[in-house]
């Protein structure tokens, strides 16, 4: 007697996702003080997964100042309203490239960093950059690094984030403080050189 040959069991059809259809794209937006320009666009699924999306932007570009270009700001998406993903500044940096030139020879150069606390209780780290026209003696050097200290923390302790970075990032806070700093010795440049926001108290 023969036996029944077993029909092979159909596999199951498995329905493809296309997850890129359920995507949507988002302008990312500027802070008011930019004028809330447009930034570039981004995909996401969903509205939750933008938030905290950084984009680094040539500040030249921004603006259209083209002097600028050799610092870069770094927004965060805090905040979506439809199609707009608003963001805030968390930073700011100058190319090396650029600090790289100021640099001579038989000249100091004096860095220093340092955590400030602003308003709401945020945190700032902020890297600063002397150069001086000649060559300083150590006593000449701390004393720029400890002045350049105790100007930067009482200038912006408990200061708005937004204005502090406002000043940081165009130069305002460099200007005021080449100005109170070539009294103790002759400088050719203040510079701060880096911000970040940090996260948490």
């Amino acid at each position: 007697m023969a036996l029944d040959k077993e029909k092979p069991k159909r596999a199951k059809k498995t329905r493809t996702v296309d997850k890129w259809k359920k995507k949507q794209w988002f302008q990312i937006i500027a802070p008011k003080d930019f004028d809330e320009k447009a930034l570039g666009e981004t995909i996401a699924e969903k509205e939750k997964n933008l938030i905290g999306r950084t984009i680094e932007v040539n500040l030249g570009d921004l603006t259209g100042q083209r002097q600028k270009r050799h610092i870069k700001i770094t927004f965060k998406v805090n905040q979506i309203e439809g199609t707009r993903a608003k963001t805030a500044i968390v930073g700011h940096k100058i190319s090396h490239g650029f600090l790289n030139r100021l640099v001579r020879r038989r000249a100091s150069k004096i860095e220093l960093t340092q955590f400030l606390a602003l308003e709401g209780g945020k945190r700032l780290k902020v890297k600063t950059m002397v150069l001086s026209l000649k060559k300083l003696g150590r006593k000449q050097e701390r004393a720029l690094a400890n002045e350049l200290k105790d100007r930067i923390e009482k200038a912006y302790r408990k200061k708005a984030p937004e204005q502090a970075q406002q000043e940081f990032i165009f130069g305002a806070a460099a200007s005021k403080l080449f100005k109170q700093l070539k009294k103790i010795a002759p400088l050719k440049r203040v510079e701060v050189i880096e911000s970040k926001l940090i996260e948490g108290k």
